[in-house]
């Protein structure tokens, strides 16, 4: 009986069967994922979430102790405050503040699209020099023959070893203006030995393009910043790529006039107008700074091009070689196509922590001067720990809403030059894709 019944079931297909397996394959992976998903929400998604909650809010060190914190959150929403200390709900009036300069009135030298282009402006030039110098030293210390490999490629780890704050205190005693050791080589070498680099409050190099003039009363770093994007952004198309010098010359020369000559009469401002160049963002701290980052950040990127570098094969090269292509040729077709899979995440990686460079700004410039160096996560330091507002019935408190909800606008950001660049460069896609 039993074996008139097995032969009455009828037959599996072959693609049911591949859908149990890949069901099961599934599953597997759920279950070993589980304990870190549930590990990644309860120490990051959650405070997340209560940071989102605390950006809506008038949230202040008043509001740090309470008994339940969900009921925290849904007593602002209920207007029930007193009953788990909750905070005042407000909207959007902390992000308006941060993004209207509003903030500007506590925090001492806030302009928030000043901050946000210099600090795009910044990523981009660090992570220009740290590729650049990391890739062709990598390169370098990759050919046959060269003694002392080893030695050197520890030598250069050192910068990237140090501890920021060690480094950082070193370099700025080395960019003293009396003793420090930068100005001291300068007149080895007869050049001038008597510059302020942490102190210099006019830019050294006013002039760099490009340029934007705004009628008075206009934010010129607001269409600086949109200037600087729709210079950019042609370029994510490949036709633009491939004919990128014509295209460079005739589309920066349409944006110049159009936001030299033609926005002051858009705009529909008085007679007098303001012109400022890319070059007035920068004091000669920027410089000092900008030098002692591309000194810790190469590294990384060489470490990172030297492992890529060894699992290219000699015999790509020797083919090249024979088919009479020269060492620049064999660069962009062999070198360049094959480290990309490995420097791409590399640079992701090295441009958030970059746009967040807290230890040099902060230990070197201190922001300075006037507060011409601060970016990002430098003005989110102050707002939390040197700003107090007043708060009718509460006086004078840690704006910690306010903080917040910049650490809000900084988080966007940031996540969508990620996302944009991961979508250019295809990252996180397999290399045979």
């Amino acid at each position: 009986m039993a074996t008139a019944r097995l032969a009455q079931r009828p037959p599996v297909s072959a693609s049911t069967l591949a859908k149990q397996q890949q069901h099961r394959i599934w599953r597997t992976a759920y279950l070993y994922i589980l304990p870190a998903a549930i590990v990644m929400l309860l120490i990051t998604f959650w405070p997340l979430i209560y940071q989102l909650w605390m950006s809506f809010t008038e949230f202040s060190n008043r509001n740090l102790r309470t008994d339940n914190l969900l009921l925290q959150i849904l007593g602002s929403f209920a207007g029930d405050k007193a009953a788990h200390n909750s905070p005042a709900f407000i909207g959007l009036s902390n992000y308006l503040s941060v993004l209207n300069g509003s903030l500007s009135k506590v925090l001492t030298g806030f302009d928030f699209w000043r901050i946000l282009l210099f600090n795009f402006v910044w990523t981009f030039i660090n992570l220009f020099f740290h590729v650049s110098i990391g890739v062709a030293v990598a390169v370098l210390l990759n050919q046959d023959g060269l003694k002392l490999k080893r030695f050197y490629r520890s030598l250069y780890i050192i910068p990237w070893a140090m501890p920021g704050l060690v480094t950082a205190m070193i370099w700025r005693n080395m960019f003293d203006d009396q003793s420090g050791a930068i100005n001291q080589l300068l007149r080895v070498f007869g050049l001038p030995g008597n510059n302020r680099w942490l102190q210099q409050i006019d830019p050294p190099i006013p002039w760099l393009p490009p340029f934007v003039r705004v009628p008075d009363g206009a934010n010129p770093y607001l269409f600086m910043f949109i200037l600087i994007l729709l210079i950019i952004v042609p370029y994510f198309v490949r036709w633009v790529r491939q004919h990128w010098v014509p295209f460079t010359i005739a589309w920066w020369a349409a944006l110049e006039v159009l936001f030299v000559g033609l926005l002051p009469l858009l705009l529909k401002g008085g007679p007098q107008t303001t012109t400022i160049g890319l070059g007035s963002l920068f004091p000669m701290s920027f410089y000092a700074v900008l030098i002692t980052n591309v000194w810790l950040g190469w590294p990384f990127m060489m470490a990172i091009a030297t492992g890529a570098l060894q699992s290219i094969p000699r015999e790509l090269y020797e083919a090249a070689e024979v088919d009479g292509s020269t060492g620049w040729q064999s660069f962009w077709n062999i070198t360049a196509p094959l480290i990309r899979p490995a420097m791409i995440p590399a640079i992701i990686v090295g441009m958030t922590m970059t746009f967040n460079q807290f230890n040099v700004f902060y230990f070197i410039s201190a922001g300075g001067p006037l507060h011409a160096t601060e970016i990002l996560v430098t003005q989110a330091y102050r707002l939390v720990n040197e700003t107090t507002v007043n708060l009718p019935g509460l006086g004078n408190v840690r704006p910690y809403g306010i903080a917040a909800s910049f650490a809000y606008i900084v988080f966007l950001v940031l996540a969508t030059i990620t996302l944009i660049t991961n979508r250019v460069t295809r990252a996180t896609e397999s290399y045979s894709d």
